[in-house]
C-alpha cells in the first residue's frame, strides 16, 4: 500500500515536531516536516533518528512566503502525485492588553497564525480536490474557545482561523471529501511554553498603565496554577492529530483535556456567553 504523503508546518519545536516524528515512525505515513529556518533543525533531527531522509524529510518553509510553501508542495506533488494531509501547526503568542502590541507586531502574527494557514491549505487544496480526498487538520487552541483575557490578538488569529475551518469544512467535504479538523489545545510543555515562563508577569507588563498592569498582575496569579495543571506533552497532541487524521468520521473540533471539554460545553451551550464578560469569573468558567 502506498504511503500517505503529510506536510506538517512548525517542526522544529514542540507539536510539529512530536507530529512529524510520530507519523513517520507510522509505516503508513511519509512526512514533509517543515520549518521557517533549517537553523533550527538539530532537534527534529535528533528525533527522527533512522526515519530521516527515509520516511522523514525536512525541508525549509515559511508560511508567510508563498513561493517557499509552492516550492514544497510542488516537490511533494512531483515526487508522490498527491498530497493526502496537510497539519498547520505553525504559529506563535504574545502577551497583548489589547492595544498595548504595536499593530505591527499584531499583523505579523495574523500573518503566520491565520494567513500562514490559509497560503499553506491553498498551496495543496488543488491537489487534494482532485484526487477528491485529502485531512487538513488545524492546529488551534483553546483560546479560540475562550477569549483568554490579554491575548488578545493571538486569540482573534485562532478565532479567525476557526472561522475560516468551519466555514469551509461542510462545504469541502460534500464537494470533494476533503476532511478539515481543528485540535484545540491547552498549554502543551514546549519551548514556546518555556519562552514564554521566562518572563515574569512583572516583566511582561512593565510598560502597562498602572491600571492594565494591577488587572493583568492579578489575573497572571490566579491563572498560572490552573492551567499549568492541565499542561500536556507535544505527544499527547500529536496523538490526537493521528487519531483525527486516520478517523473515518473525524469531528470537526478536538479538545486534549477533560477541562477544556467541559469549557467548550459551557460555552456553546449559553448563546449569549454574557458569563465571559466578568474577568473576575474567568478562571471559575473554564477551569472550574
Amino acid at each position: 500500500m502506498a504511503h500517505q504523503t503529510v506536510l506538517i508546518t512548525g517542526c522544529s519545536t514542540g507539536i510539529g515536531l512530536a507530529t512529524a516524528v510520530m507519523m513517520a515512525k507510522d509505516a503508513r505515513f511519509k512526512v514533509y516536516a517543515t520549518m521557517r529556518n533549517l537553523k533550527s533543525k538539530t532537534d527534529l533531527e535528533k528525533a527522527a533518528g533512522d526515519t530521516l531522509n527515509k520516511s522523514l524529510f525536512i525541508r525549509e518553509l515559511d508560511v508567510t512566503k508563498e513561493a517557499t510553501i509552492k516550492l514544497v508542495a510542488d516537490e511533494i506533488l512531483k515526487e508522490n502525485g498527491r498530497i493526502d494531509v496537510l497539519v498547520n501547526n505553525a504559529g506563535y503568542t504574545e502577551t497583548d492588553a489589547i492595544d498595548q502590541l504595536p499593530l505591527e507586531a499584531c499583523q505579523a502574527m495574523m500573518d503566520t497564525n491565520f494567513w500562514g494557514a490559509v497560503r499553506t491549505m491553498r498551496a495543496v487544496l488543488p491537489a487534494m480536490k482532485r484526487q477528491t480526498s485529502g485531512r487538513i487538520i488545524n492546529v488551534s487552541s483553546v483560546a479560540a474557545v475562550w477569549g483568554v483575557p490579554f491575548s488578545a490578538t493571538y486569540t482573534a488569529t485562532k478565532f479567525a482561523l476557526e472561522g475560516f475551518t468551519e466555514s469551509s469544512a461542510s462545504v469541502l467535504k460534500r464537494t470533494y471529501n476533503i476532511r478539515m479538523s481543528l485540535v484545540e489545545p491547552g498549554p502543551v510543555k514546549t519551548a514556546l511554553i518555556s519562552k514564554i515562563r521566562t518572563l515574569s508577569p512583572a516583566e511582561k507588563s512593565k510598560n502597562f498603565d498602572p491600571p492594565l498592569r494591577d488587572e493583568f498582575l492579578k489575573f497572571a496569579g490566579e491563572i498560572a496554577g490552573p492551567m499549568m495543571k492541565t499542561m500536556v506533552s507535544a505527544d499527547e497532541v500529536a496523538n490526537l492529530i493521528l487519531e483525527a487524521i486516520v478517523s473515518e468520521n473525524p469531528h470537526l473540533r478536538y479538545q486534549i483535556h477533560e477541562v477544556y471539554k467541559k469549557a467548550a460545553a459551557k460555552k456553546f451551550i449559553d448563546p449569549h456567553t454574557d458569563a465571559q464578560l466578568d474577568m473576575k469569573n474567568f478562571v471559575d468558567m473554564v477551569y472550574k
